[in-house]
């Protein structure tokens, strides 16, 4: 929420390099806090007497579940990040004449911060009380129908209505898929299955930037926003299928 804004404030009003020297400052604070407050009991664990990744995928009750799991948090990012890095291009395709690109942009991206500051903790309850995998579902539903009309907007008005519109489905997205992951793993494996669906998380960070990249130098803005709600539509009806048959079938 506060990143893009401060970013753009600071870029329009001072450069670029001002902006990775504030920001590089602030994250050796975070590392000179951790190093001095944070305090952990920890026993590292002999390579030998690891389990293998596939003992591990074959402890967990619903292997197929996790893996699916695993695929839509890849899409999850993948989709968000296609268009993420882009954005300031957009911006400035909307407003080609302004003199306050990066503070534009930094608005435009911070939209779904506020809105998900807001809902996430009605969402928190409507997970208790109606399953993440039902919340998961209906996020993934209304951020697509969200992103597909970024692809027509007018003006950078209408673009951070509706990126604020997607923040209320951008908060239920990884916390739902990661109280899935939690909710049918066991606790010994609970470490090792989080790093996979980490994983999972930083190849989206790394394929979506080039395949977004790719969709607008061919075909432009408009189609990326239409592909990548295309692409999460597709994983909302792949989470359906795919996570409650497999909660439903007896092991």
């Amino acid at each position: 929420l506060l990143g893009p804004l401060i970013g753009g404030l600071l870029a329009d009003w001072v450069g670029l390099r001002s902006v990775f020297l504030f920001t590089g400052s602030a994250l050796f604070l975070t590392f000179l806090i951790t190093l001095v407050f944070v305090k952990e009991d920890f026993v590292p664990v002999a390579r030998e007497k690891l389990d293998s990744t596939k003992s591990i995928i074959r402890s967990v009750r619903h292997p197929q579940l996790i893996l699916s799991l695993f695929l839509t948090t890849f899409l999850i990012t993948f989709s968000t990040q296609s268009i993420g890095p882009l954005l300031t291009l957009y911006v400035r395709e909307l407003n080609p004449y302004t003199t306050s690109l990066a503070f534009l942009a930094g608005i435009v991206a911070s939209a779904p911060g506020v809105a998900a500051l807001i809902s996430a903790p009605r969402l928190g309850q409507w997970s208790d009380r109606f399953g993440a995998e039902r919340i998961l579902f209906w996020a993934l539903i209304v951020y697509s129908a969200l992103l597909i009309p970024q692809a027509f907007v007018t003006s950078t008005t209408q673009l951070v209505f509706l990126r604020f519109g997607l923040g209320f489905a951008t908060a239920a997205l990884l916390p739902s898929v990661q109280s899935l992951l939690r909710q049918h793993t066991p606790s010994f494996a609970t470490g090792r299955i989080f790093s996979y669906n980490q994983s999972a998380q930083f190849m989206g960070n790394l394929l979506g930037p080039l395949f977004g990249s790719q969709i607008v130098v061919h075909f432009g803005f408009s189609a990326l926003f239409v592909v990548t709600g295309l692409i999460m539509l597709m994983n909302a009806f792949l989470e359906k299928s795919n996570v409650r048959s497999l909660v439903a079938k007896p092991k």
